[in-house]
């Protein structure tokens, strides 16, 4: 499956016949709303928080996305969800974004972030994002890579955001936030200001995650999840076709991970990445499809296999933060090991890795030739520093 034509081709058979496996079996997918797509028998979608939009439960992430033939079959799927950013790819996914939404941007809701923490510096990368995405308004403006309460209510941000909203360049504003999203979190409502969070949350988040997505979503922010692919920092991902040994029905895992946030109601849709039509094609197979009680079993088995070689740090793990006497944030050159291997994209790994302060990079660690930091998860975190200067140093 290797272009538009054969996905809207083959991806509609397949959704004929998800719906009639799931009616024959007696089972109804529970979800916010379910739409007829003018392509596809049925497509899911939910309530975006407090807002009049109804976003598909699966959105498109289109960090690593290089074809805008994938985005103009995600759409025509019933996908109406974007999620880019001013720094993917140094901006050049904006610009392929862009070129689709010269045509099509009525057809979507489309957010991108700001990423520099300059106050001063915050507007020029909004009025950046809007030329390359070639629109004069995105709906949503996220402010990338919140970790604190502080952040969060800071009144010099704040400022920019409002002005943002405004001015019109955006119709919303929100936080994405990797770590300590329970304090982002709550911190969010106890702003009232901000609008949606895209949150990091998988099946292997803390227990405080769930609790304070629940608490927001009630509180009326729009509740957007991401890292929900446990992409492994060390060893490289390697791909099984069926996690339910035994059991006829195939699913993927990259799938089940997905339903498995999806299971979540105050959950408002996923952003997981797609760079092929293989990617869009099992993404859109399982909207409205139901998680069952096999899969969950599978999922268990499954983060036993990975839970040594995942760094939970993205997923709000702060087990490792603030432990290293030199001031290394592992859990940061975790994340960037993670696009390396998990996502097999060296390219991007080095993108997320000038971006590290130079207190969080490998060279501080050079004299020392086993980690005194242990992770409380198990990660073999000197074997993992070992491969970061390998790669980064």
């Amino acid at each position: 499956m290797s272009n538009r034509r054969e996905f809207l081709l083959k991806a509609a058979a397949g959704s004929s016949s998800v719906i009639a496996g799931l009616a024959a079996s007696g089972l109804y997918p529970r979800r916010i709303f379910a739409e007829e797509s003018s392509k596809f028998n049925r497509v899911a979608y939910r309530r975006l928080g407090s807002t009049d939009f109804k976003v598909s439960e699966v959105g498109f992430g289109c960090m690593n996305m290089r074809n805008p033939e994938l985005v103009h079959a995600a759409i025509d799927s019933g996908i109406n969800y974007l999620d880019t950013a001013w720094v993917y790819m140094k901006g050049r996914n904006e610009e392929i974004v862009g070129q689709v939404m010269k045509d099509r941007r009525k057809e979507v809701f489309l957010t991108t972030k700001a990423i520099t923490k300059d106050a001063g510096k915050l507007r020029g990368q909004m009025d950046t994002s809007l030329k390359r995405l070639q629109t004069d308004q995105v709906d949503l403006m996220l402010f990338h890579v919140i970790n604190s309460r502080n952040q969060v209510l800071n009144e010099d941000y704040i400022k920019v955001f409002e002005k943002a909203k405004s001015d019109g360049i955006c119709r919303f504003v929100g936080i994405s936030t990797h770590s300590n999203q329970a304090e982002v979190l709550d911190a969010m409502v106890e702003s009232g200001f901000w609008d949606a969070v895209l949150v990091g949350y998988n099946y292997f988040s803390p227990k405080n995650v769930r609790p304070a997505i629940e608490k927001a979503r009630k509180a009326g922010i729009a509740t957007i999840g991401m890292k929900n692919l446990l992409n492994p920092a060390t060893n490289p991902w390697q791909e099984l076709d069926d996690i339910r040994t035994g059991e006829n029905k195939q699913i993927k895992k990259t799938q089940a991970l997905i339903k498995w946030v999806l299971d979540d109601p105050y959950v408002d849709t996923t952003v997981p990445g797609m760079t092929t039509f293989e990617h869009l094609a099992d993404n859109v197979a399982i909207m409205g499809m139901p998680m069952t009680f096999g899969e969950r079993r599978a999922m268990y088995r499954f983060g036993e296999d990975i839970k040594h070689h995942y760094c939970r740090g993205v997923a709000g793990c702060t087990g490792c933060m603030d432990k290293c006497p030199k001031g290394v944030q592992i859990c940061e050159l975790n994340r960037c090991l993670m696009y390396a291997n998990g996502y097999g994209n060296p390219g991007l790994a080095w993108e997320n890795y000038r971006e590290l302060p130079e207190s969080s990079r490998v060279n501080v660690c050079n004299d020392c030739d086993e980690c005194i930091v242990k992770c409380v998860n198990g990660l073999d975190l000197t074997q993992n520093i070992k491969q970061a200067k390998e790669l980064f140093a």
